[in-house]
């Protein structure tokens, strides 16, 4: 997997199940370029979030790691952001005060339903699904536009329990991918998605073509929660690429970017 990156995962400072430092070595032994760590920051702090307090002792220790391992592997210090209206201020003094490479901005919540939760099934429903998609991509544009973030994450995330909308949603998605583009913002590839309910990448196939044709940049990442997880169905998520007509994925630098050829 040699110049391949995973931008997204998660370790014991929020809700993953092991450290960065064994995050770091599965990289290593499955052959990545890059790894980058990216905890959960979520202003609402629920208990998979980090605490405010533990910010930069999350900083010295992806510092420490990058000091241990950087001769064998780059290692990136990203976070993941929950976006919420109305309190970019709020985010933009969080993601100020850390020497970040990347940031990515997520919704898990609409207003203060987290439908990405397990808990959450029983409020589905209360909407028309065709309501839940408008809701969730709108919130999307709205955090691309913030400018905030570097990378949209799990940019189709409101399918994970298998929630698809009842009419065609093309409209909607092609305005959140040319609000997308508009903003200058990276979609990564998550495959974690395969392993959700919805047993597809996020986003699928058809929003990927939708993000190529529209030149959207994209990069990589497994949403790992556990070391084992690093760089999970990349091979796959790799071969879907080239099919879909790109040819590089992005890699990041103090937010600065390149395209690493795949």
């Amino acid at each position: 997997m040699y110049g391949l990156v995973d931008y997204h995962t998660h370790s014991v400072f929020s809700d993953g199940k092991d450290t960065y430092e064994k995050t770091v070595e599965s990289a290593i032994e499955k052959g990545l370029s890059e790894i980058g760590f990216s905890d959960h920051i979520c202003l609402k702090y629920p208990d998979w979030a980090i605490a405010e307090a533990d910010f930069a002792v999350m900083a010295s220790h992806v510092e420490e790691i990058k000091k241990k391992y950087g001769h064998l592997i780059s290692v990136k210090f990203g976070i993941e952001m929950d976006y919420f209206p109305g309190k970019e201020k709020e985010l933009a003094r969080i993601i100020g005060q850390l020497p970040l490479d990347y940031v990515i901005g997520s919704v898990h919540f609409i207003g203060d339903w987290n439908f990405d939760s397990e808990k959450s099934l029983s409020l589905y429903g209360k909407w028309s699904n065709d309501e839940v998609y408008r809701m969730y991509f709108e919130l999307i544009q709205q955090a691309a536009r913030s400018r905030l973030f570097d990378i949209i994450g799990h940019l189709d995330i409101v399918k994970k329990f298998r929630i698809y909308p009842e009419t065609p949603q093309d409209l909607l998605f092609h305005e959140t991918i040319k609000t997308i583009k508009e903003a200058g913002c990276v979609v990564e590839v998550n495959t974690g998605g395969l392993d959700r309910p919805c047993a597809e990448f996020n986003p699928g196939a058809h929003l990927l073509q939708m993000c190529c044709k529209m030149e959207i940049p994209v990069t990589l990442s497994s949403d790992a929660h556990h070391p084992a997880q690093v760089a999970r169905h990349f091979s796959q998520a790799v071969d879907l690429l080239k099919e879909t007509g790109y040819t590089g994925i992005v890699s990041f630098d103090k937010r600065k970017r390149r395209i690493l050829t795949i």
